[in-house]
Parts: C-alpha cells; sequence; structure tokens
C-alpha cells in the first residue's frame, strides 16, 4: 500500500502547511507553494506511481503481518519512500510522520472512497502559538506537575486532523405548557394573591447547517464539543497536501452512530428556541414537546485541533487546542506534593498573622 510525501518541486526536499501563512514551506531552500501548485505536482506523479504499485503488490503481500492478536489486527505497516523504513500505524491514522527520517507521510487509501472528506478546515494556529498558550494555561494552574511544563513534553504536542460529520437538516417543533402568572397586592391589613393558569402552544421550523458530530471513537465527546464553534466560512474543498506536517484520523464512527446525539442536540436546540419566545409567566412547566427532522444531509470533513495527552499513574489527561480559533479545553494533572506545599505554607502564613495578633493583644 503507498503512501505519499509532498515534496518541494525545487529541492526535493519534504514540505510542510505553514498554518500562519496558508501556504507549504521547504525548510531546505525556502521554497513557498499554494495547493494548486502541489495538486499539479501530484497529479504528474499518478501514473509513475501506479506503475511502482503494479510491480510491488508481491513483495507488499510478503509484508503483511498475520493477524493473530490485536496489535496484528489493528496495526499497519507502510513503506517510507524517501528512507525506506517501515511506517506502523493503527486502521484509523491517514497522515503520520515516519519515525527514522521524520518526514510527513500520508496514506492516501485512508482518504479515498467513503472516507475521502469533501471538506477540510486548515490550520490557522502555528505549533508556536499552541504551544505558548500550552504555558500560559498551565501558569493559572499552579498545582501542576513540573515536567507537564517541560520542553521535552512541549515537543510531543501535534497538529492533528480529527474526523468530523457535518449535519444540515430542517426540524419541525411542536410545544405544549402549562404556565402561571401571579400577582400580589396588599389592602389594609391582608396580602392578596391572584394566580392565573395559562396553556401555552408553540409550533415553528427550523433549519440547522453544519451541525457537528467527532467520527473518531478515541476521542472524547464532551470535549470535542467544547472545542466548538469553528468559523465555516473557511472551510475550503479537501485536498491532501493540507496534511502534509499533521496528523490525520480517518473515522471509525459512521455517521449512522453519531446520529442519536446528533439528533438529541438538534432537538433540545429546537425547544429550547421555542421556549425562548414564553415571556412573561412566573412559572412554565412543559407538558408536551415533539421535534420532527426532515431533509437530512451528511458532509464528512477534517478539522484542525492541537493535543497534548500525558499520562501519570493509571490516568489520562489530555489538552486540546482548536486549531483555527485558539481555544482551549483539557485536565491538568495535580502534583500532590505541591499541594501539600501550598496547603502548609498558607497554614504557616494564617498561623503566623494569627501569632502577631495574639502577641499585639497581649501586649
Amino acid at each position: 500500500m503507498s503512501v505519499v510525501v509532498y515534496k518541494c518541486p525545487q529541492c526535493g526536499a519534504p514540505l510542510t502547511f505553514d498554518a500562519d501563512k496558508q501556504r507549504w514551506e521547504c525548510k531546505f531552500c525556502l521554497g513557498s507553494y499554494d495547493v494548486e501548485t502541489l495538486e499539479r505536482q501530484l497529479a504528474g506523479k499518478a501514473g509513475e506511481q501506479e506503475s511502482q504499485e503494479e510491480t510491488g503488490q508481491e513483495g507488499e503481500a510478503a509484508r503483511h503481518i498475520e493477524e493473530e492478536d490485536e496489535f496484528s489486527r489493528s496495526a499497519r505497516a507502510y513503506r517510507c519512500p524517501d528512507c525506506g523504513a517501515e511506517i506502523v500505524t493503527d486502521a484509523t491514522t491517514a497522515a503520520t510522520f515516519c519515525v527514522f527520517c521524520h518526514n510527513p507521510t500520508i496514506i492516501p487509501s485512508r482518504l479515498s472512497g467513503e472516507y475521502r472528506p469533501s471538506k477540510v478546515i486548515p490550520f490557522k494556529i502555528s505549533k508556536e502559538a499552541a504551544q505558548e498558550a500550552f504555558l500560559k494555561w498551565c501558569r493559572r494552574k499552579p498545582l501542576v506537575p513540573s515536567d507537564f511544563k517541560s520542553k521535552p513534553r512541549l515537543e510531543k504536542i501535534r497538529g492533528v486532523y480529527l474526523p468530523f460529520w457535518l449535519h444540515d437538516c430542517t426540524a419541525a417543533g411542536t410545544l405544549r405548557a402549562d404556565a402561571t402568572k401571579i400577582r400580589t397586592w396588599r389592602s389594609g391589613r391582608y396580602e392578596y394573591t391572584e394566580t392565573s393558569y395559562y396553556e401555552i402552544y408553540r409550533q415553528g421550523n427550523m433549519s440547522f447547517s453544519g451541525v457537528p458530530a467527532d467520527g473518531s471513537s478515541k476521542m472524547d465527546d464532551n470535549m470535542m464539543d467544547l472545542l466548538e464553534p469553528y468559523d465555516y466560512d473557511e472551510m475550503v474543498d479537501f485536498s491532501m497536501s493540507y496534511l502534509s506536517g499533521y496528523l490525520a484520523e480517518k473515522f471509525d464512527v459512521d455517521r449512522e452512530a453519531v446520529w442519536p446525539r446528533v439528533k438529541e442536540r438538534i432537538s433540545e436546540d429546537t425547544v429550547s428556541q421555542l421556549m425562548s419566545t414564553v415571556r412573561g409567566y412566573n412559572t412554565v412547566r412543559i407538558t408536551y414537546k415533539n421535534v420532527d427532522i426532515q431533509d437530512k444531509e451528511v458532509h464528512y470533513t477534517l478539522f484542525p485541533v492541537w493535543m497534548l495527552i500525558y499520562r501519570r499513574g493509571d490516568k489520562k489527561y489530555l489538552f486540546a487546542m482548536n486549531g483555527q480559533t485558539g481555544k482551549v479545553v483539557g485536565t491538568l494533572p495535580l502534583s500532590i506534593g505541591r499541594a501539600f506545599a501550598w496547603f502548609f505554607g498558607i497554614a504557616a502564613a494564617v498561623f503566623a498573622a494569627l501569632f502577631t495578633v495574639m502577641g499585639v493583644i497581649l501586649l
């Protein structure tokens, strides 16, 4: 199975996508290219690659590993076209790096057919900006272990294109509710309360566009929701060249599997919009609600995320940043030693202050 490395047309060195410039940069000859130039380069080499694939089928078949255990069932091996090293990935990785020559490598078969995205949002945040944001985020958490902010840890931040399903649909919502208005007044020595009862009815049709749901079982759905929103105005037609220099995942949760979660999200938002028109009542109790969703269309896309996974003991912590907007979410480990030092430091300061106050009183 073949892999693709986007190379500089001038010197042949590997190219990486520069999120700041929105162009592909060569670190060796300092060349800079747009997507049209790279697509022409890839199209010119298509015939040569097909010929190489045909002659290499026997050798490739011999390299297949027998599926005897869990690793062999999920791992896949490919040849780096530059150094010849074997690249081992799991079954969902679509773009990675060669661990020997560090060339960014794309696996086209993972991005073809049903696995080919229709759109992609390119990275807008550079790795340096992501690292700085990570450090700034950690500074607000004084009890974080010191090694969590170390330079080797920073280098492990990776830009990943994650699979998302975008849903377009219309929703017809119906809502009934019981409501009350309460009026209170005083007359002489008495206080009077008047309660008026109402039956509320609301019905409305709404359109939804681009409701996202991540298609990777590796990612926490709630955390991916917190990274929203993405700016769809910057979404472009998919090209494999955008993946150069980044990791990428193909979906392993299909569109049907994510639909119940998306349906619930659309239904809740429809009811919320209907309820927003109910005003001026003291109490409102929903007695009936129904949302009928029609005209569903689903689009497969890739969204940019900067990620850092940190293991401490049996627990896994994740830092994630929206690679387009810079929004940060995640969980941080707690240093027990720092927590004790912080607690005893505060306790000592309070004790010293009380001791000083008592000494003044006694004098």
